[in-house]
């Protein structure tokens, strides 16, 4: 069997190894946050943000962008219905509704106009999603949440160095949350990012994320109930390597692109999705749909590729509104068709140009081409 061919995974260089063998030596004492604060300082000077807090995960940056909004029972937030049932667990977290909407087919992002349609009196924010490397129309969600006078939260988690408009995604809306899990383009294993403009919600945010300490009051007091989301300075000190190589990561996984870009464009059963003229990708993903034409399911297709091929690729997400716990208020006929027929090709940053070539060779044998796999 072919060697397998990933999913998704990282470039770890010297620098990464120079940095964490340089926190688990010294960062300790009074250096223990040293790479938390680099990282800190090294994240929100790229973007172009005022504050940035470091997390354990990307869930806990979302989850304290509800609680830095104060969003609580009875509020509305509306949310895209495709994406990874985190974005709707932060809502959920602090006891608000998530009114799931529909998504453009094209970028795979929230649609504004459903946006639009789906405000009422109890709307406090919306939840957009800038997905697998696409831009949200921010000038449109922006211009809605400014007449609504309601809140913008940015799910950057798969979207470090996207640029939307000339403007990194993150830092457009009023709150913006990033992820360094192992299958994002900058990895710590797991890692989050929180980020604002707005002094108030940064420290609020930051008081919650660190157990509510007020030792104003007296040493270790905690004033209200608060969690521990504070990063580790060894993981924060791989993350920060990452992302003084974001740039360089990000041609990588451009190269990747370009490679799928040329090797799927005859087969006409798959359509591959390109970015937007108004977003420059970090092109973390390749995504795209399984057309009606095709003589084999999805399903049945990712399961070969897999078994037979050890390629792995996956399947859209679940429409958020199906899961337990959540139910859907409006059509999202979209975001549906992305569930059943969407795929996510490999894009691991050890994947060659012949990774490639095998790759779309496998899918042209599925799909009925007179295809020799070698």
């Amino acid at each position: 069997m072919h060697e397998k061919i990933a999913l998704a995974g990282p470039d770890i260089g010297q620098r990464e190894i120079d940095y964490v063998v340089d926190a688990v030596k010294n960062g300790w004492y009074k250096t223990y946050d040293m790479h938390i604060q680099k990282l800190e300082k090294t994240f929100a000077e790229y973007i172009g943000v005022k504050y940035a807090i470091a997390t354990y995960c990307g869930t806990h940056a979302l989850h304290l962008a509800a609680i830095a909004l104060n969003l609580k029972p009875g509020d509305e937030v509306i949310v895209t219905d495709q994406s990874f049932i985190a974005t709707a667990h932060a809502i959920s977290y602090v006891g608000a509704t998530c009114v799931f909407v529909d998504i453009n087919p094209d970028t795979l992002c929230i649609d504004p106009e459903k946006i639009l349609e789906a405000i009422t009196p109890r709307t406090k924010a919306i939840m957009l999603v800038h997905f697998a490397g696409f831009a949200a129309d921010m000038d449109r969600i922006m211009e809605i949440a400014r007449q609504k006078n309601i809140a913008v939260i940015e799910d950057a988690c798969q979207a470090v160095g996207v640029k939307y408009k000339g403007n990194y995604c993150g830092s457009i809306g009023d709150v913006g949350t990033f992820s360094f899990q192992g299958s994002k383009i900058a990895v710590g294993g797991e890692g989050g990012m929180f980020v604002t403009n707005d002094k108030s919600l940064y420290e609020r945010a930051h008081h919650y994320g660190t157990f509510c300490r007020n030792d104003a009051i007296t040493y270790l007091w905690s004033d209200d109930v608060g969690y521990n989301y504070r990063i580790s300075n060894v993981t924060a000190a791989l993350i920060l390597a990452q992302v003084e190589r974001i740039e360089e990561l990000i041609e990588k996984k451009k190269r990747i692109f370009i490679w799928y870009q040329e090797n799927l464009k005859d087969i006409k059963e798959i359509e591959m999705l390109v970015p937007k003229e108004d977003c420059e990708s970090n092109y973390a993903y390749v995504v795209g749909y399984l057309l009606d034409e095709s003589q084999v399911t999805r399903d049945e297709l990712i399961k070969i590729m897999i078994e037979e091929y050890n390629a792995y690729l996956r399947p859209g997400y679940p429409s958020m509104n199906l899961m337990p716990g959540y139910t859907g208020r409006f059509p999202v006929p979209n975001s549906q068709r992305y569930f059943q027929k969407g795929l996510v090709f490999p894009t691991a940053m050890n994947i060659t140009e012949e990774d490639v070539k095998y790759v779309c060779r496998c899918l042209k044998k599925l799909l009925g081409y007179d295809e020799e796999i070698k």
